[in-house]
């Protein structure tokens, strides 16, 4: 399994727990995994917050709690270990 899609799937796991996100270590670029989920029809949602230890900001994530997204996340993940319907 390529590094990519591991980091697609710990990022879709911890999304339907519940979590929010605000980037993925060790990965070096966060923002394309994030991306490439709502690529896939997920939707999120972001909602920039300041950073503690400067004037930067960050985006914080979680999954948008529907029931069709939630199932659209599932099938997604269920996609990224190979399991077909």
């Amino acid at each position: 399994m390529k590094k990519s899609t591991t980091f697609l799937i710990i990022a879709l796991k911890r999304l339907l727990d519940g979590e929010t996100l605000t980037d993925l270590p060790p990965a070096k670029n966060s923002n394309q995994y994030f991306a490439t989920i709502k690529k896939h029809g997920v939707a999120l949602v972001e909602v920039w917050k300041p950073n503690i230890a400067n004037a930067g900001q960050h985006k914080e994530r979680s999954l948008h709690q529907t029931i069709e997204n939630i199932e659209r996340a599932k099938k997604y993940l269920e996609s990224l270990h190979g399991i077909r319907h």
